[in-house]
Formats: C-alpha cells, structure tokens, sequence
C-alpha cells in the first residue's frame, strides 16, 4: 500500500516507526524488534534487537520521524545506543489536538483508538494484548523462538502499516490548522 503523506512536501524522507520492548527497571528497555517504514523509497526495517546493531534508517534533520506515542520509540532508540531524530511527529499527540472536546470519555488514545475514531482497519485489543504479553515476557530476546519473533515482528509491522493509513487522516487536520 502506498500512502503518500504531506510531510514528503517538506522532508527528504518521512519514517514510520515501532518497537516492542520490555522495561527493565532502569529506566531504560530490552528492545525485542524495531520496525520502519521509509515513505518516499518504501523501504522496510524488521529488525529482531538480539545483537549490537546501528540504526538504518535516517535521522537527519531532512526526516521526519513518525510514531504512535513517539517517547516509546525515542526510548528505545536511546536503549540501544541510537541517535535521536532531529524532526518527531507524535500522532498520539497530534490525534489527541485533533480530538480534543470532541472524543468520548471513554475513548483512549491508543493507536487502535486513533484508527477506530477515524473508521480505518485495526487489529482487536485481544490480538494488541497478546503481543504485548509476548513482548514482555521475562526472557531474553535472544531466548525467543523463530515463531515469536516472527509473530512480534509481523504485530510490529502492523502497527507501522497502521500509521501510514491513520497519518493523512491527522494530516488533514494538522493542515487545516
């Protein structure tokens, strides 16, 4: 699928990114997989975090670094040593403006809120609660299985596939104000 998002007006590149992780009680996470998608090129990072790898996708002050509750994936990326995005839309935060007096109270914020606000396509919370239990588990990320990482990568990715239809929806909004 091919969106083509507003942002690609003003960005060499605009990326979409997820993780799954674990806290580990320091402050920072064991990051299982990070996935990204780069709009302009559509290219695809799935990248199981079970050795010392560097980030790549671009950074630079040309992207715009795109996540749902975007503190999460800056987190990670600081977990593993990655350097920060100059540029970060946060659609958690730019859904909240979008909706603000107008959502229900008792409508979230999530990203499966986002998409079932705007009427897109979302996996169930059931299927949200596994993989995040999968994703948490006490074990190491080397630990997991081929199965697993193939499940937290495929949910991962999902969640980047789910940005890129709920973006020009936020778009619309964040370009009629």
């Amino acid at each position: 699928m091919t969106t083509q998002s507003r942002l690609l007006d003003y960005f060499r590149e605009v990326v979409l990114v997820d993780s799954e992780f674990r806290l580990r009680g320091d402050g920072f996470y064991d990051v299982r997989c990070i996935c990204a998608l780069e709009l302009r090129s559509g290219v695809e990072h799935r990248i199981w975090c079970d050795q010392q790898i560097t980030c790549p996708y671009p950074l630079d002050s040309g992207c715009a670094f795109v996540a749902h509750y975007a503190s999460a994936e800056l987190l990670s990326h600081m977990s593993l040593g990655w350097p920060l995005p100059e540029n970060v839309l946060d659609t958690c935060v730019e859904f909240s403006a979008m909706t603000a007096g107008v959502r229900r109270k008792d409508q979230g914020r999530s990203l499966v809120d986002a998409l079932q606000y705007c009427g897109l396509e979302h996996i169930t919370a059931t299927e949200k609660d596994e993989m995040r239990s999968l994703a948490v588990a006490d074990k190491t990320t080397a630990s997991y299985s081929l199965s697993e990482r193939t499940a937290l990568l495929d949910y991962c990715m999902s969640d980047v596939s789910s940005l890129q239809r709920l973006l020009p929806k936020l778009e619309v909004f964040l370009c009629s104000n």
